[in-house]
């Protein structure tokens, strides 16, 4: 660990190489992909995130990824006035998990004190409703900081939605009907897992959500097994049941899961505020999977190979690899299992980095040793999006090629 002494003093020296070298941090670490952690004992009070504590996090973390002297510099390093910037947070547990209003308004302070106009802000999420229980009051106005969902429907089980990008989207017949009738005639029932099963049927709740009289009878039970994993009979039943039952339908666009109109349209650059969970169906949710998910529709089906191809493919659209500049994890409070909270475990720390696989990698570790503290089972196995992130040369998942950069403030 290093003080807060130490850090003012290496400050120094990392800020007199900084003006002899075009990128100081990456020509000083081989080209490692950096990651800097930052400790405060107060970083919670009562499991809320202290502001005060907060502030002293960014202002050593970001001068740490940045290689810059000054907050105020290392936020202009990154930002010009010129820009449009979105920040995505994580609304869901809210109020007992999701990204913090310290970190929030930390960051949108930042942002003005480098030259970013009030009303060039965007705090968003997925949809307006989600934010109800954050603390924060959506603003669509011309005036001061704007805070919204991309759309005011719920877009997780539908091919398009309003707010959405009918021009830029991702295709893949994972929980298609067309993808479903393949599957079905090899027995897929009988030998597939029940979250293999349960997102293969994705179509049937998008015939529910889209008003298909046939598909109502199946709407109870659909949204029942969604919440409960310890039934792993009833999605099997009803996949065999409607087999066969809607061969005369056809679904347009089922394929397709467009994007936020805030990243193909609005923004110039993008901040990323994610909380470290724990999901039942991808294991890990921090840095890549709160933007791949938080910016897409039809998403439910994603969970198929633990989101493995899903998150990779959006973070490699350039409306999402060319924008995002900063990734910002929450880990003083940590959800050990499930996105909502249902335990929690907890930390003092703040990360700060530019590569989200490095970020999301360290996290691997963490949160897997949180669970495992608490006996629950590993997750390592199933959280397999970060690999293929990495494979697809969004970052880096090597230990050995991230430089973690602990610091205590």
């Amino acid at each position: 660990m290093t003080t807060r002494r130490e850090f003012i003093k290496k400050s120094a020296v990392t800020m007199s190489g900084a003006a002899l070298l075009h990128h100081p941090l990456m020509a000083n670490t081989n080209s490692k992909s950096v990651v800097v952690s930052v400790a405060a004992t107060d970083m919670l009070i009562n499991k809320r995130y202290n502001p005060k504590a907060v502030h002293r996090a960014f202002s050593a973390g970001l001068q740490e990824v940045t290689g810059e002297s000054s907050l105020r510099n290392a936020w202009s390093s990154m930002f010009s006035p010129d820009d449009v910037v979105g920040i995505k947070i994580n609304c869901l547990g809210a109020p007992k998990i999701s990204s913090s209003l310290a970190s929030i308004r930390e960051a949108a302070a930042g942002l003005k004190s480098a030259g970013v106009k009030e009303n060039n802000i965007i705090i968003w999420d997925h949809r307006d409703q989600v934010f109800r229980k954050t603390g924060l009051k959506i603003n669509k106005s011309k005036t001061g900081v704007r805070v919204r969902g991309t759309s005011d429907q719920s877009a997780s089980i539908v091919p398009w939605a309003k707010g959405y990008d009918r021009e830029v989207y991702l295709s893949l017949e994972y929980g298609t009907l067309k993808r479903f009738r393949e599957l079905m005639k090899h027995n897929f029932t009988a030998n597939g897992t029940h979250r293999e099963i349960f997102n293969s049927v994705a179509w049937l709740w998008m015939l529910i959500k889209q008003g298909n009289p046939k598909a109502q009878k199946y709407s109870k039970e659909i949204r029942r097994l969604y919440m409960d994993y310890s039934d792993t009979e009833g999605i099997r039943r009803i996949a065999e049941e409607v087999a066969g039952q809607f061969n005369d339908v056809t679904i347009a666009d089922e394929e397709k899961s467009f994007f936020s109109e805030i990243v193909t349209k609005d923004i110039t650059k993008l901040i990323n505020i994610a909380v470290l969970k724990h999901n039942e169906d991808s294991g890990l949710t921090w840095a890549a999977k709160n933007i791949a998910l938080g910016v897409t529709t039809n998403k439910v089906r994603f969970h198929l190979d633990y989101c493995a191809r899903a998150i990779s493919e959006i973070l490699n659209f350039s409306c999402i690899k060319d924008k995002m500049v900063l990734h910002i994890g929450e880990a003083a409070k940590i959800s050990t299992k499930s996105v909502l909270g249902a335990q929690l475990a907890f930390d003092n720390r703040l990360f700060f980095s530019k590569d989200p696989v490095a970020m999301d990698r360290i996290g691997l570790d963490i949160l897997d040793k949180k669970r495992r503290e608490q006996g629950f089972t590993s997750i390592k196995n199933i959280s397999t999006h970060i690999a293929a992130c990495a494979q697809k040369g969004l970052g880096t998942n090597d230990l050995k090629k991230i430089n973690l950069r602990k610091l205590v403030v």
